[in-house]
């Protein structure tokens, strides 16, 4: 099988040089530092949202827990940034944290109630993942037992909390300012750059499938498992 830069470079033939600078330029802002936990938004448009802010902010990773609810594509929301992000779904609590622990990440929850932390004074010496509930009953019991930290947005006015949406940009925004001052993060690896080339080119043309088969091409198995 063709190595993943082979692979690319077949399918960079069918791409306009001004997206394959633009992959470049995103790919060298990109961070996996910080990433986002979904538990159960049973409102696509809310996880669409937040996916297209993320996007903007650089932000690559996408934990999705689909206990309850399934997250389906709403690209008047998204703007496609989901073809940009790594999502991962789960179909239970236990299956998303293990895995994110085992990344290496400490997991945050945003919590109104619980006191602890702001994106101003939340340690980020190490990656963090920040955990988003339902706008009505937030994060559920199970999943909260599982945090390590607790992070509120201090509220100046009558409403006790933020949409959703507007919640994980605000964290995730200042997180990544604080990220850039700082200089704790060196950004994505090559071979994670060279993955996300790929995917990124794939998900680009209209009928990648039927490219890929008149080249006589297939995707490695970890990368088909990037592209929903």
């Amino acid at each position: 099988m063709p190595s993943i830069d082979k692979l690319t470079e077949s399918l960079y033939t069918f791409l306009t040089e001004e997206r394959k600078q633009r992959f470049e330029k995103v790919l060298n802002k990109r961070t996996r530092h910080i990433a986002l936990i979904l538990e159960d938004v049973y409102q696509s448009r809310n996880t669409s949202a937040i996916m297209r802010s993320a996007d903007g902010i650089g932000i690559q990773d996408f934990h999705i827990i689909e206990t309850i609810h399934k997250w389906n594509k709403n690209k008047s929301v998204s703007k496609g940034a989901s073809s940009w992000l790594t999502l991962n779904k789960y179909d239970s609590i236990d299956s998303c944290i293990e895995k994110v622990k085992s990344l290496g990440y400490r997991i945050v929850a945003t919590s109104p109630h619980e006191g602890g932390y702001t994106p101003d004074t939340l340690p980020i010496d190490k990656p963090v993942a920040i955990v988003m509930g339902t706008e009505l009953n937030g994060i559920t019991p199970p999943l909260m037992s599982k945090v390590d930290d607790y992070l509120e947005i201090p509220m100046l006015g009558f409403s006790e909390s933020f949409n959703i949406s507007v919640a994980s940009s605000i964290i995730t925004s200042r997180l990544r300012n604080r990220l850039n001052e700082m200089k704790i993060d060196d950004g994505l690896s090559d071979k994670e750059k060279a993955e996300l080339r790929l995917v990124w080119a794939y998900n680009s043309l209209n009928d990648p499938e039927a490219i890929m088969r008149h080249l006589g091409l297939e995707l490695p198995e970890e990368i088909r498992s990037k592209i929903l």
